[in-house]
């Protein structure tokens, strides 16, 4: 006769997973959830340039053609912005890779337009030079540590 062995029964729970597997979970449902509320502050944001166009596309009375695109261009933003809401990020990249896929031309102007408005963001040029000089008094800022005095 065999001994049945005694011992703690086993449970299945995350917790058995080794350390490295659970931080990476871990960290994979942060970054999930942080995509997630920054991709509807970036729905918000658009319905709000929807808004602003819209209310441009109002002041166009003297030009009915230019306050129609407007109305199309404010349509439009709304529907990306409901598509941003609704849509989860991997579906995305699957759809823009589809896209990419059948329009190159316009993926590449895009990435290039994005890349300078970056850009632009981060560095936050272009400054007027109005500014520049209304910052320094007309005085050059000199970079780096001042030198002490010798007494």
């Amino acid at each position: 006769m065999a001994k049945a062995k005694r011992g703690r029964p086993k449970r299945a729970s995350r917790y058995h997973k080794p350390t490295a597997n659970r931080l990476f979970d871990d960290a994979l449902s942060l970054a999930s959830t942080l995509a997630d509320s920054r991709k509807r502050a970036g729905a918000d944001r658009i319905v709000e340039i929807a808004s602003a166009t819209r209310e441009f596309g109002a002041s166009l009375d003297e030009f009915p053609q230019l306050r129609h695109y407007s109305d199309q261009a404010a349509a439009s933003l709304d529907d990306l912005a409901d598509y941003i809401a609704r849509t989860d990020l991997p579906d995305m990249l699957d759809d823009f890779a589809g896209f990419a896929k059948r329009q190159p031309v316009a993926t590449l102007t895009l990435g290039v337009a994005a890349g300078l408005a970056f850009t632009q963001l981060m560095h936050g040029w272009p400054v007027p030079m109005k500014a520049r000089r209304a910052a320094t008094n007309g005085r050059v800022k000199r970079r780096g540590r001042r030198r002490k005095t010798v007494n």
